[in-house]
């Protein structure tokens, strides 16, 4: 089979049989069986969905930040279109759990009731056969309707459900909708189920031309069509029109050639400098191709590469191209010192932890160290201790043999551990990790040996680990919550990453995150002297983190060519600015700072304890202290009463 005979009306129909597959009974006869001979689980069973504390669901919806950033466009237009018959729509990570949820007021408690809400967790292990469960295992939209959920309690709601891959056909997550109430009649959610499907493909193209930046983007759509969402074929092109990548639908068919195509012509009757003259000359504007096998049209749109601009990487005592260090070059006399401490320490065998407040950039310093290490070329692979449940976190770590438990995969899993061997090992949250795990933990550093659950045999292992934590891990050990020799197995390289508000290159940091913000769009664009005051000025609680999403955002609805206030999010806009050294303090605001200071006292300076003690928010709390210019005392380590 040649690829000109591959013909994109037959994608089309491909698409058709899977959406007749994803409703047939067979999927949900596979699902049920394994619900009860895997999962053990009780179909009577009276508990709801298992929901993540505030502090799981916080560190997870974190660790997935880029794909809720580019999930958040196709969750809007379900939401749209489907709120007002009664549905909400849930954004699922790959492992079932809850990290977006759109519902509708009036619904709001029939919703919670019914297990709909941010950080439930929809695993098919847990839930048995539903939409979002059912669609992981199945790896395929599903709709699992009123009785043909595995739990009586689930019995009057309807799911639909379809998994989002990424460019590697690697699984990201699940867009579900469900109802509470609705018809008996399967057929009734045929409308929402396609409206599922189409907007997961929207999230998935986005998640494809996101990865694929770097090159020449083509979608192809049939003639007449506009840059929509339906099943769309998406090419990655490098600059001489050569394929380098293709989209997941369209993979699987250049997958069963016997030879993988070349070029762009060996599809279509346009070479690659036709198209790319096309590009230059009429930007924006689609070009008609035609299939060689069938002679039909299509409109063919082609994407430029985003450039970013490189910046200078030379590293002491090594000439590099990017030296890992290079994004991270600070102002701040601190931070410089600890890079340039770190770097002596890249390609030692001595464990790194990086203290440091939620959002303050110790992934960042992590990924620093392995690409400036001489394991560079080797894996970097992170565990956010935090993320995972206590449950999954030991296979998670260090792997299972085959039988090592019910539904264990059949020839079992290698963990992180082995998975990092030969390169670094980032555990995040290092703090959360339960302490039967840290005791083997213990046992990898000292001995650089690991066991696989259900293995009979140690496996070796070489690895630099990097830790980090925003607590602070000697209290921990005072409590009896962290394991004494760990700490000390830990700490002979400790580094504070001081919060954003501390820094004292802020300005720069603002200039260079607002920089990359403007060049990923396009364009070139300037604070107004009231932003940079107000940004230079705000309590940062999410530092560098919140910095970006706060640009991100004041770029993407700015306007013109100026940043005003505008344009940031409203909880900055409405933010009053602090009163000038030496200005008078009304005898009220006296009194609520006296009060502010006073919980902030009792509770040892934890921010969320004193702000439930004086009965407000925890956001409005840090505006009270920024309005009354409030600092935390200088601690050592990272800070952690501080959150």
């Amino acid at each position: 089979m040649s690829i000109a005979a591959m013909t994109l009306e037959a994608l089309s129909r491909e698409a058709a049989q899977e959406g007749a597959d994803a409703l047939s009974p067979t999927k949900l006869e596979d699902s049920w069986r394994r619900s009860v001979e895997q999962h053990r689980l009780d179909p009577g069973r009276p508990a709801r969905p298992r929901i993540l504390t505030a502090d799981e669901c916080r560190h997870l919806r974190e660790r997935e930040e880029s794909f809720l950033r580019i999930a958040q466009a196709g969750v809007n237009r379900l939401h749209e279109q489907v709120r007002d018959s009664g549905y909400c729509v849930l954004l699922t990570d790959a492992g079932g759990r809850t990290i977006d949820f759109r519902g509708q007021g009036s619904l709001e408690q029939e919703y919670r009731g019914r297990g709909f809400r941010l950080g439930a967790c929809w695993s098919e292990e847990e839930e048995g056969t539903c939409g979002v469960g059912t669609a992981i295992v199945e790896r395929s939209p599903i709709l699992v309707h009123k009785q043909e959920h595995f739990l009586a309690l689930n019995e009057r709601i309807t799911c639909s459900a379809t998994p989002i891959f990424g460019p590697d056909d690697e699984l990201l997550g699940v867009l579900n909708a469900s109802a509470v109430s609705s018809p008996d009649e399967r057929r009734s959610q045929s409308l929402v189920y396609r409206l599922v499907a189409q907007n997961a493909a929207l999230i998935e193209n986005a998640v494809f031309a996101e990865a694929c930046r770097g090159n020449w983007l083509v979608r192809l759509c049939p003639a007449g069509d506009d840059w929509g969402v339906d099943e769309g074929l998406y090419l990655a092109l490098d600059g001489d029109g050569r394929i380098v990548h293709a989209g997941r639908r369209l993979r699987r068919q250049l997958a069963r050639l016997s030879q993988p195509p070349g070029g762009i012509g060996d599809l279509l009757d346009a070479d690659a400098e036709s198209l790319l003259r096309h590009a230059h000359e009429h930007p924006g504007v689609p070009m008609q191709v035609r299939c060689h096998a069938t002679g039909g049209f299509f409109q063919l749109h082609l994407r430029a590469p985003s450039v970013t601009r490189a910046r200078s990487t030379a590293g002491r005592g090594r000439a590099r191209e990017d030296d890992g260090f290079s994004a991270l070059t600070s102002a701040d006399p601190g931070v410089a010192a600890s890079i340039e401490r770190i770097k002596r320490l890249a390609d030692s065998r001595v464990p790194i932890l990086l203290n440091g407040e939620t959002g303050a950039g110790k992934e960042a310093f992590a990924r620093a160290i392995h690409r400036y290490s001489k394991r560079r070329d080797k894996p970097f692979v992170a565990l956010n201790c935090a993320a995972i449940p206590e449950s999954l976190i030991e296979s998670e770590l260090f792997g299972y043999r085959e039988g090592a438990f019910t539904g264990a995969r059949s020839k079992g899993c290698p963990g992180k551990v082995q998975l990092a061997s030969g390169g670094t090992l980032f555990l995040d949250e290092i703090g959360d990790m339960p302490l039967a795990l840290q005791t083997r933990l213990l046992r990898v550093l000292a001995e650089g040996e690991v066991m696989a659950l259900g293995a009979s045999e140690p496996e070796r292992v070489d690895l630099h680990v990097v830790c980090a934590t925003h607590r602070n891990l000697e209290s921990m050990v005072a409590q009896g919550l962290f394991r004494e020799d760990l700490l000390y197995r830990l700490n002979a390289a400790t580094f504070r990453l001081p919060p954003l508000r501390e820094r004292a290159d802020i300005d720069a940091l603002i200039a260079r995150i607002l920089e990359e913000e403007a060049e990923q769009c396009g364009r070139r664009i300037a604070l107004s002297a009231e932003v940079e005051q107000r940004l230079r000025a705000y309590h940062w609680p999410g530092n560098v983190r919140e910095l970006r999403n706060v640009l991100r955002f004041a770029v993407a609805v700015c306007d013109g060519a100026t940043l005003r206030l505008s344009h940031l999010p409203e909880s900055l806009q409405a933010l009053q600015p602090p009163p000038l050294p030496g200005a008078a303090v009304p005898a009220r605001d006296t009194a609520g700072k006296a009060e502010i200071l006073d919980a902030l006292q009792r509770t040892g300076w934890h921010i969320s304890a004193a702000a439930r003690q004086l009965g407000m928010s925890r956001s409005t709390f840090y505006r009270r202290m920024w309005r009354y210019g409030i600092e935390p005392p200088a601690q050592e380590g990272d800070g952690s009463a501080y959150s």
